[in-house]
């Protein structure tokens, strides 16, 4: 049984998740710096107390290794290699930092362990109450820092927070369970769902409804589960070419089921799909796809001139496609895969909330954010090492 992390480490990590939900919850965007300090400041703690680097889990490790390779060669016939290039270190510190507090989830003891699910629970609840607070009351708070904005109408400042927010409640549902409090782990997750559908944040109602599913399934199964989740994750690459096609050809633009947005992002998975099977092997770059050219298409939904694709692509599975083809693709998809089968080696009760988490982040990813976005990258690495820390298996 281990011994523990160095008492120096111990309180930044205290910090970190004491911190994560609120920042979350507030301002997402400081998950990057928050997450590449609190791995920075830990391990180089531990070396010095302890007298030693913690190991670094070596076949995740590779796997990362080899997806960065595979993202700087695309630059060679990327379409922004500087842009490409700025972006790829960003995704470099966060993979850095989620393999070194990885190494540290090896050594916390069990005590550790149970002080960080108290403090993610405390923060959690801390950061739920202050997102209430800010959409109850018109973003008091962001008002006071930031002044008047755009980004407040139709809850929007407020919707990236709570799209992202379902990869820490389940981290925390966990960490109630380890603590003895099961049933406030489940009300937790089931509060949140709902009070998603107040923020808009269609995304992350979806999520938390497919992860309660999967977490009423994990009761029967968890080997089941993450072999559904083995199956889905492939799937999810395999198909999205031919669906997002599908969706545009019968009227995904222009059905009233679906809403504006919606109707918006069928038009820019189509186009991404087109664009990515005339380059389907190697793909248009790594972090191109705000610059793929429209050719002679012009957007339903944009002014003239603009871009189809803004930003990105507003799904996960088409954005490795169009950008790092279908190497890259088998390259994410084995890292995913390779997360689903390190689950499988962890005990029933700490998988029985992983894999919920996991499926809402497999949602939240296709539909949502750019997956390249580092503090989007940061919240799910922060979310892996949280699973990590508090279902450590010496508990």
């Amino acid at each position: 049984m281990s011994k523990g992390v160095s008492p120096a480490a111990l309180w930044i990590l205290t910090a970190a998740f004491a911190l994560a939900p609120p920042v979350l919850s507030l301002a997402p965007l400081g998950m990057t710096p928050l997450m590449v300090a609190a791995a920075v400041l830990a391990v180089g703690a531990e070396r010095i107390q302890n007298g030693s680097w913690p190991p670094l889990p070596a076949r995740a490790a590779a796997f990362f290794s080899v997806f960065f390779a595979w993202c700087a060669l695309s630059l060679i016939w990327g379409l922004n290699p500087s842009g490409g290039l700025r972006k790829l270190v960003d995704v470099v510190l966060v993979a850095v930092s989620l393999l070194s507090l990885l190494g540290l989830a090896e050594r916390l003891s069990p005590e550790q362990g149970r002080r960080l699910s108290w403090v993610l629970v405390g923060g959690t609840v801390a950061g739920l109450l202050l997102l209430a607070i800010e959409t109850v009351f018109g973003f008091p708070l962001y008002r006071a820092v930031i002044g008047n904005s755009a980004k407040l109408a139709d809850l929007i400042e407020s919707k990236r927070s709570a799209d992202a927010l379902p990869l820490l409640i389940w981290p925390a549902c966990l960490a109630l369970t380890r603590l003895g409090r099961p049933w406030l782990g489940f009300l937790l997750a089931l509060v949140f769902t709902v009070a998603s559908v107040k923020l808009t944040a269609s995304s992350a109602t979806l999520g938390m409804a497919l992860s309660l599913v999967i977490f009423a399934a994990c009761f029967a199964s968890t080997v089941w589960v993450r072999r559904f989740l083995v199956a889905a994750t492939i799937l999810a690459f395999a198909v999205i070419l031919p669906l997002s096609i599908l969706a545009y050809d019968h009227g995904g633009t222009t059905a009233h089921w679906i809403k504006h947005s919606g109707q918006h992002r069928v038009e820019i998975w189509h186009f991404a799909a087109q664009r990515t099977l005339e380059r389907p092997l190697f793909g248009w770059g790594f972090n191109a796809s705000r610059y793929v050219p429209n050719g002679n298409e012009v957007s339903q939904f944009l002014p003239p001139g603009q871009s189809i694709i803004p930003l990105h692509p507003h799904d996960a599975y088409l954005q490795v496609w169009l950008e790092i083809g279908a190497v890259g693709t088998i390259i994410v998809a084995g890292i995913l895969l390779l997360t689903l089968k390190a689950v499988g080696q962890w005990p029933a009760a700490v998988a029985r909330f992983t894999l919920p988490g996991y499926a809402a982040g497999l949602v939240i990813a296709g539909l949502a954010f750019g997956i390249w976005q580092s503090w989007w990258m940061a919240t799910l690495a922060f979310s892996a090492a949280a699973y990590r820390m508090i279902g450590n298996q010496h508990a």
